[in-house]
């Protein structure tokens, strides 16, 4: 299932592992997903990460991507940008070209 929040130029899109969807003009595959973060309702010491490996095409380029949650401070912009995530097994994960 692929969500665009607009037809032509989406600036979010969301997408479960395996899943290939349009941002704007860019293709983004998720490749992999690595979720060590704290489920809600449950007490952790540490909050943890979730961190995606995707694949972007651009213009005819490609790119792999390491794109984490929480955001790394300083993170370079890549012109996208790994926005949420739920949890679960196959967690959805909402990218967006959008800086912040």
């Amino acid at each position: 299932m692929i969500a665009l929040s607009a037809a032509a130029s989406a600036v979010s899109v969301t997408l479960q592992p395996g899943q290939t969807g349009q941002l704007a003009d860019k293709k983004i595959t998720v490749l992999r997903v690595q979720d060590s973060r704290c489920a809600p309702g449950v007490q952790c010491i540490r909050a943890g990460e979730l961190v995606a490996k995707v694949l972007m095409s651009e213009q005819g380029r490609l790119r792999f991507l390491t794109l984490q949650l929480p955001e790394e401070k300083n993170a370079e912009w890549r012109g996208v940008r790994l926005g949420q995530a739920t949890f679960g097994k196959q967690p959805r994960l909402t990218f967006t070209d959008e800086r912040r």
